[in-house]
């Protein structure tokens, strides 16, 4: 009997070593089989590579805003119009100007922005994103020659051209606030946004009172941002706000038009460029102490008037070289607060780089990027950008720019032209990321193609291989030595 149950337990032993052997085996089979699944997969070269924090988030946590800028809009496109414009209010200018005969956008060069190219730019904006946070617009809201149109059009006098100029902004306002009702729209001014002529705001002036309430009560949502804005933009047309769904942020918009060699302005209480100097240092102070993350809003950028360097044959900066040189130490001494700087004017998709020459090597500490503009005056493409940025630290991540192409004539639709993060291929826009741009511009045949056709919003007119690099230079360089150095050295 005991020999019988020797024998059974024996086999019972060899069945329970071969059912352990068959389960690890078929648990190993199963893992290996597993890692042949994981190794066909392509590693992500994010996966290997330091990523920014803002890329490990879901993206519906991420912020978006749009920016635009320079639109232009003449209101004396189809002049049969202007008499009823000049009698009727601004609420009533859409029913106007939807009665004209004239359906076309325009055309390059001319006539700037009519009705229609500014509502298909609205329409287009909000098919992109529909309820952005905020929206970013840099200047410009009058057409250039704003005041012979409006002589040539009222019997060669300029009787109630404070009045129309004050339509046309509420009448643009209200066009905001129709495409994008609830949005809050930051705005900088441009040197035509005056009522006494081009580069001639007056400080404390009656066109800075009138448009106090226009802006603030149709553009400004927080009522916080309304008490701000007043503060300061009457006396000077620049302001700080903080921007919706973000702490620990701010918005400062600079009057940049006080700083440019063209402001002709006599006023002699004060210097209003040294003010608003003045200004925006407590502000970057303060920002600093309260741990705050900064955009700057302004319309002309700093450093170098590239076109009419080479136009003139002579040197022509942006602004004067001391408010220009203090802005740069402000950029660098609180460059760890600025997270980035929007500007127009250029009417070019371009950008302007801060860098800290003292470290070795050097370094870019903040960006200036520069929004391809709406209107076509300067042989652009109609262009405007969408933001994506990241709202617990106010940081870029990427944009992408659209644009309408002027020489399609059947079609008034908008396209993506690109994304800065699949074309520049950086995951995050940062002053580093910048630079690598910067500098591949120069070294990289690919690179400065694509910078090379983007600059005019895909007009490809612009640049060519004989300027580029002259206008490379102007990216960098934001002083006047520097940047006549850098065209002798690459030339």
């Amino acid at each position: 009997m005991w020999e019988r149950l020797r024998k059974l337990n024996s086999k019972f032993l060899l069945i329970g070593i071969f059912l352990a052997v068959l389960l690890v085996v078929e648990s190993s089979c199963g893992v290996s089989e597993s890692f042949k699944e994981v190794a066909k997969e392509p590693v992500s070269k994010d996966v290997i590579q330091p990523v920014d924090a803002a890329l490990t988030k879901d993206v519906s946590t991420r912020g978006n805003a749009v920016h635009i800028t320079d639109i232009h809009f003449n209101p004396f496109y189809d002049s049969t119009l202007v008499p009823q414009l000049i009698k009727s209010g601004a609420d009533q200018w859409e029913t106007i100007f939807s009665s004209s005969r004239i359906k076309g956008v325009g055309t390059y060069y001319k006539n700037e922005t009519n009705y229609n190219l500014l509502i298909v730019s609205l329409e287009d904006m909000a098919a992109v994103y529909k309820r952005p946070d905020f929206i970013i617009f840099t200047g410009d809201f009058l057409a250039h020659e704003f005041h012979d149109k409006f002589k040539d059009n009222n019997n060669s006098s300029l009787e109630g051209l404070d009045s129309f100029i004050e339509k046309t902004i509420t009448f643009m306002v209200l066009m905001f606030k129709k495409y994008f009702p609830g949005v809050p729209v930051y705005i900088s001014l441009g040197n035509n946004d005056s009522y006494a002529g081009d580069y001639m705001i007056v400080p404390e002036g009656a066109f800075l009172k009138d448009t106090t309430p226009i802006l603030s009560d149709h553009l400004l949502v927080n009522p916080a941002n309304k008490t701000s804005f007043a503060a300061t933009y009457s006396h000077g047309g620049y302001f700080t706000v903080v921007p919706p769904k973000t702490n620990n942020t701010r918005i400062i918009s600079l009057n940049s038009v006080f700083f440019s060699p063209k402001h002709k302005s006599h006023f002699t209480t004060y210097d209003p460029a040294q003010k608003q100097i003045e200004w925006f240092e407590t502000q970057l102070k303060a920002a600093k102490k309260k741990n705050e993350n900064v955009w700057l809003v302004l319309h002309i950028p700093p450093g170098t008037n590239v076109y009419s360097t080479m136009h003139d044959k002579k040197y022509q900066p942006f602004w004067k070289p001391p408010y220009n040189n203090r802005f740069i130490q402000l950029m660098t001494i609180y460059s760890s607060v600025l997270k980035g700087g929007f500007a127009g004017h250029t009417h070019m998709d371009d950008f302007r780089l801060v860098f800290d020459r003292n470290r070795d090597p050097i370094q870019a500490i903040a960006f200036v990027h520069i929004c391809p503009a709406v209107s076509p005056q300067f042989g652009n493409n109609p262009g405007f950008l969408h933001l994506t940025y990241d709202p617990a630290v106010f940081s870029l991540i990427n944009y992408e720019v659209y644009y309408l192409d002027l020489e399609n004539t059947v079609s008034t639709k908008w396209s993506k032209e690109y994304s800065f993060n699949d074309t520049y291929g950086h995951s995050t826009i940062n002053p580093a990321a910048m630079q690598a741009v910067y500098y591949a511009i120069k070294d990289n045949q690919e690179t400065r193609t694509h910078y090379m056709n983007y600059y005019d919003a895909n007009h490809r007119k612009a640049l060519t291989d004989e300027n580029w690099k002259t206008y490379w230079c102007g990216i960098g360089n934001l002083q006047q030595q520097r940047f006549e150095n850098c065209s002798k050295s690459h030339h």
